[in-house]
């Protein structure tokens, strides 16, 4: 089974980690909790845009305690999660969901990171991401590894064996899962925590 799980992570999370930085990389069109848009930046722009959605984040939520093997030695960067439509997609599947971005995230070996998300669709981000089955993916970028690619031998992530369903309306526990380098690499780098 891990095997199977490596060899997705290689096919898909090119793709996958760039759809972080296309849907969650600038906060001036955040969604608040009622639902409204707000422009949370500094910068001169005005928001114009309008949302029909009330709630964008549904009425459920999605989590999963993500740890670190004791060998783990780099410095966490951000913590991205993507949705696939299969627990072992091959080489020609694209993920069709974004989870959150968690920039600064603190996770270290012993130290677990409770990732909190909701499903939105793929690749704006901007609504739920539509009724049907789908495994989560996550994704730890470190320093001296990927920004919107994780670097094989140094970034770290897994796919979560529970699989959710949508619609949901309560918490979708997916219990426990421990990030491995991404395989690929020969040289491991410097953060690779190897």
């Amino acid at each position: 089974m891990m095997t199977r799980k490596l060899i997705m992570l290689a096919y898909c999370i090119a793709l996958a980690t760039s759809l972080a930085v296309i849907g969650c990389s600038d906060d001036d069109d955040a969604i608040d909790d009622a639902g409204t848009d707000t422009d949370t930046d500094t910068d001169a722009d005005t928001d114009t845009d309008t949302d029909t959605d009330t709630d964008v984040d549904a009425d459920y939520e999605i989590t999963v305690e993500v740890t670190l093997p004791a060998g783990f030695t780099a410095t966490p960067d951000k913590l991205v999660g993507v949705y696939v439509d299969s627990p072992t997609p091959g080489p020609t599947t694209m993920p069709v969901g974004m989870g959150e971005t968690v920039e600064d995230v603190t996770i270290a070996p012993g130290t677990p990171y409770q990732y909190t998300t909701y499903a939105r669709n793929f690749p704006a981000a901007t609504a739920p991401l539509g009724d049907g089955d789908y495994y989560l993916s996550v994704i730890l970028f470190v320093e001296g590894g990927g920004t919107m690619q994780p670097t094989p031998g140094v970034d770290w992530a897994m796919v979560a064996d529970t699989m959710i369903t949508l619609p949901a309306t309560d918490t979708i526990d997916l219990g426990t899962i421990e990030l491995v380098l991404v395989p690929g690499g020969g040289d491991a780098g410097p953060d690779s925590g190897k």
